[in-house]
């Protein structure tokens, strides 16, 4: 079994390829369906935030890697040659460490951000919806949501934590020093909007429209700031008034164009606009930047921001880093047991067949029992099996989970005759003690 993570985040690609591998919500269940057909893929979860798009998969082998990246070039129309450049890949326990990483919000743009552990529980229930997991992601994810719980109790890296939102309205300030004579428009209505508007009024903005395509979406959030919901009819004469604009929608195509900030740069009589693209696909069309009187700034732009919060959270990044390594031994040492399951089911259905083929043989030679008889013959040559399976099973999870075990799998399958298919994978990542020596690709640390 060859657990493995392949993608990109912030770390390795600019926006500019993170918006061309992501995978919106309509898109995840045929992505999901087409991952989980491919040859010798058991298993797959998609993760794809603003930041990052990711496949957690079980494989056969660690050559079946290609497979999986050679889908997603594909599903998502870029060329090997562009692609293998900006891709990690973690095996084994260091996908699990990487996993936990991400849960945890220390492998965030935003360090401590909590969205992010929603988005990989969220990922996680679609693969399972879909019936793309098993028990190896099922186990992993659990135990992934399980360790960012933790870390957000037992530190405090998510205390006064920052959001992606909450970094443009700094970036905004840090420009206009003050924002109560500035208009604000935010385009978008959903989490990271919010947020976006629980920090704009903390800071004091004037005024705030916001605009999204569902009305009441938009009238409902503009009213925890007392602020103006907008329709995206009524978009460009907003962008008119707008000193701010924030952007941070889930369309896959831009909702601002250059035509439309041409225009309200005219009406605004060059008075200059700042605005901050925090979307991915990005909401603002990038020729935008050019005009004069206007300042764009995508998710990418605000990285000094996020390296002051970094900064200042060092020593709980530190904290949440030991957690992480507790967890990960927990991980390897039920990851390494996973693999006899097969072996112990084979094991058990071996004896059990030999059993009741032996009963049908028995009962064809005494047709004279009575069916009290007939049940106490059952009971007892079930109870044999039992007993001799007992201590083979218990001795076969100790090898399993030995970093050094007197006899492989793959031997005690050979031994009993049992689990051809296991032999093919000798080799693969139940041995996580030697994982990812080195990474097969750019590292995403």
């Amino acid at each position: 079994m060859h657990l493995v993570v392949i993608g990109l985040n912030h770390k390795t690609a600019k926006v500019e390829m993170r918006e061309k591998l992501s995978i919106d919500d309509t898109q995840l269940p045929k992505a999901l369906a087409e991952v989980r057909s491919l040859s010798r893929i058991s298993e797959c979860v998609i993760l794809s935030t603003c930041n990052r798009t990711e496949i957690y998969a079980c494989a056969r082998t660690r050559s079946d890697d290609a497979l999986i990246i050679d889908w997603l070039g594909s599903f998502c129309s870029v060329s090997a040659e562009e692609l293998r450049p900006h891709l990690y890949s973690w095996a084994g326990h260091k996908a699990a460490e990487h996993l936990f990483r991400v849960a945890g919000g220390i492998d965030s743009m935003v360090i401590g951000e909590y969205q992010i552990l929603g988005q990989v529980k969220a990922a996680h229930a679609a693969a399972s919806r879909a019936g793309c997991t098993g028990v190896v992601l099922n186990y992993l994810f659990q135990q992934a949501a399980a360790v960012g719980k933790r870390i957000r109790s037992e530190t405090t890296i998510a205390r006064g934590a920052f959001s992606i939102g909450s970094v443009a309205v700094q970036f905004a300030v840090s420009i206009f020093n003050k924002l109560r004579d500035r208009t604000v428009l935010v385009i978008g209505a959903g989490k990271v909007a919010e947020l976006t508007i629980t920090h704009l009024k903390c800071a004091g903005a004037g005024k705030v429209l916001v605009a999204n395509r569902t009305k009441e979406n938009a009238e409902a959030l503009a009213a925890q700031c007392g602020g103006q919901a907008v329709s995206f009819e009524d978009l460009e004469s907003a962008l008119n008034k707008a000193d701010i604009v924030i952007a941070s929608t889930g369309s896959s195509q831009p909702i601002v164009t250059r035509r439309m900030v041409t225009d309200a740069i005219s009406a605004r009589r060059g008075r200059p606009m700042l605005m901050i693209d925090i979307a991915v696909p990005r909401d603002i069309e990038p020729s935008v930047g050019n005009l004069d009187g206007v300042f764009v700034y995508n998710i990418d732009d605000l990285q000094s921001v996020v390296d002051k919060n970094m900064v200042n959270r060092k020593a709980e990044v530190e904290s949440a880093e030991a957690i992480i390594a507790q967890e990960v031994r927990r991980f390897i040492d039920r990851f390494r047991t996973l693999d006899a399951v097969p072996v112990i089911t084979a094991l058990r259905e071996k004896f059990e067949g030999i059993r009741q083929a032996e009963l049908e043989k028995l009962q064809n030679k005494l047709r004279n029992l009575s069916d009290e008889q007939r049940d106490a013959i059952d009971a007892a040559t079930r109870s044999i099996v039992n007993k001799i399976c007992h201590h083979p099973m218990i001795q076969i999870k100790d090898y399993a989970a030995s970093e050094s075990p007197p006899i492989t799998l793959e031997q005690i399958c050979e031994l009993f005759g049992i689990c051809p298919d296991i032999l093919e994978r000798s080799g693969d990542a139940t041995d996580c003690s030697e994982y990812n020596k080195e990474s097969a690709y750019k590292g995403g640390r």
